[in-house]
């Protein structure tokens, strides 16, 4: 060990219980990612051969690519973990301030890919969420324009905060400039935005769907309308998540223990999150599409308790709407 200095040894050993905290959170998060990616390949088939083939080939591959990211992420926590613990307790050359100093250094590179490579996790997150919203509106380009175009301006300011970082010589841990932190702020305020938007296009036509279904004198939910309302319901989970994590930008939560402790939770859980929601998504989304047929089937059954609705239903005006609050979803 090296000789006595001024080095904040309590504040280490806080720092690194938060950390062992937010490891152990993000790898139950993991391993439940894990296991709804498994369950998500299972049922996406890509081998049949009709006209979802395509889309299908385009989930599975995002789907793949997002989980490849989150394992990057989670293991390169664990390194930053690891190393922490050695460059402290292993090495026994100069102060400890000085191992420390050179572990900011060294650390200093692998967060700024930890920070990219989360960026474009929840980039292509967010066009999975995007998208699956538009389908349900049958690929309007009057819907579609608003969430593409924020989907544009977040790609814009995530390859400018890369950009930045590297005309200030790679300065992140220890000196981040203003203008490039503003751009990942930006970014971030763009994912929430995307999210919500997309949300209330799902609730919008989950409560559309639902107003049909009275119309048809329906006395009781249909699965597709129980799973939608499964997506509007995870999709302002994540977005509550999205808001706490965003807390630590209007107050300093670091000035407080508990509140250095949910930051280090909040951003360990972040990892898998961002790419966890949309895999639930994905999974949600196929079992709607397997349960349209099954609700479809009862739509005879009840137009039988009203004549109206069943005059509706037999000339298409009922299924024509049905249709439009569904079609989308077979697409996948």
């Amino acid at each position: 060990m090296s000789s006595l200095d001024d080095f904040d040894y309590s504040l280490w050993a806080r720092n690194n219980y938060h950390g062992v905290c937010g490891l152990i959170a993000e790898s139950a998060l993991y391993g439940m990612y894990m296991a709804l990616l498994i369950y998500a390949l299972r049922h996406l088939n890509v081998s049949s051969e009709d006209s979802r083939t395509k889309p299908r080939v385009i989930a599975l591959f995002s789907l793949l690519l997002m989980f490849a990211l989150s394992t990057t992420l989670w293991a390169l926590d664990i390194t930053d973990f690891v190393r922490g613990l050695y460059e402290i307790l292993g090495r026994t050359d100069g102060t400890t301030t000085q191992r420390n100093s050179d572990y900011m250094i060294e650390l200093n590179p692998r967060v700024i890919a930890q920070t990219t490579i989360f960026s474009i996790e929840y980039l292509i997150g967010d066009s999975v969420v995007v998208w699956r919203a538009c389908a349900l509106w049958g690929y309007s380009k009057k819907v579609m324009l608003l969430p593409t175009l924020l989907l544009s301006a977040a790609a814009v300011l995530v390859f400018f905060f890369v950009g930045c970082l590297g005309l200030h010589d790679w300065e992140y841990i220890l000196g981040e400039p203003e203008v490039c932190y503003n751009s990942y702020i930006g970014t971030f305020f763009l994912s929430i935005a995307i999210n919500l938007l997309a949300t209330s296009l799902i609730a919008t036509k989950a409560w559309m769907h639902h107003r049909f279904l009275r119309s048809a004198s329906v006395k009781k939910s249909t699965r597709v309308l129980k799973i939608m309302i499964l997506l509007v319901e995870s999709g302002f989970i994540y977005l509550v998540i999205w808001g706490t994590k965003s807390m630590s930008i209007f107050m300093d939560l670091n000035a407080t223990p508990g509140g250095q402790f949910a930051v280090s939770l909040l951003n360990s859980m972040g990892n898998q999150v961002v790419g966890l929601y949309p895999t639930l998504l994905m999974v949600l989304v196929n079992e709607q599409r397997s349960a349209i047929n099954t609700d479809s089937d009862n739509l005879d059954v009840w137009g039988k308790s009203d004549i109206n609705a069943r005059t509706k239903l037999n000339t298409g005006e009922g299924q024509s709407a049905a249709y439009s609050s569904s079609s989308s979803t077979t697409m996948l």
